[in-house]
């Protein structure tokens, strides 16, 4: 972006009564999450699962027919510790909310990976969070802390059927609220 244009934008920011900011993917990969490739993030996140099930990208892991729900949050738990148990916000986060201080503003967002609530920014995800689950019965399960737990008995070895989440609500089978058939937009 030219310098002109980036203050061409900052004067309409702070002319702005209210900012409505839209980012998706390219947001995402600047900070590290690239949904499309196989590189080094994605690798490390997955380890051994890259191979086990020749997945070439996280997209494809996320939509893999894995052959029971323990591999299923075997994946999901190594992508959110690797993504986001110790997320920082980015240098392109931190210019962002540098630029919305003391603005009404809302980030419209069709990323997934959580990074925009996790920087403390007001958020509709329109595809869904990689850390939120729903039940068969529509209720919104909060799965940042179930993840790490998962992670955590992977990396030890315990992981069992046991530990897939089920909801607290109705009992019911979790799975991740993303973009599909089952989808439903967290109005909170």
């Amino acid at each position: 972006m030219s310098k002109s244009s980036l203050k061409l934008a900052r004067k309409w920011i702070k002319q702005a009564d209210a900012v409505l900011v839209t980012a998706s993917n390219g947001f995402a990969i600047s900070e590290g999450v690239n949904l499309f490739t196989d590189n080094q993030n994605f690798r490390q996140s997955l380890g051994d699962m890259v191979t086990k099930y020749h997945l070439p990208n996280l997209l494809s892991a996320f939509s893999y027919d894995y052959p029971h729900d323990v591999e299923r949050f075997r994946m999901y738990g190594r992508v959110a510790e690797f993504y986001n148990y110790s997320y920082h916000a980015s240098p392109v986060m931190q210019k962002l909310q540098g630029l919305l201080a003391g603005k009404d503003y809302l980030v419209w967002t069709s990323n997934t990976e959580g990074h925009f609530k996790q920087a403390g920014l007001p958020v509709l995800e329109v595809e869904g969070s990689w850390l939120e689950g729903i039940c068969q019965n529509g209720d919104h399960v909060d799965l940042k802390n179930v993840l790490h737990e998962i992670y955590q008995k992977d990396q030890a070895g315990t992981l069992t059927a046991a530990d897939v989440p089920l909801c607290d609500i109705c009992g019911g089978t979790v799975k991740l609220n993303l973009a599909g058939p089952d989808f439903q937009i967290n109005q909170t």
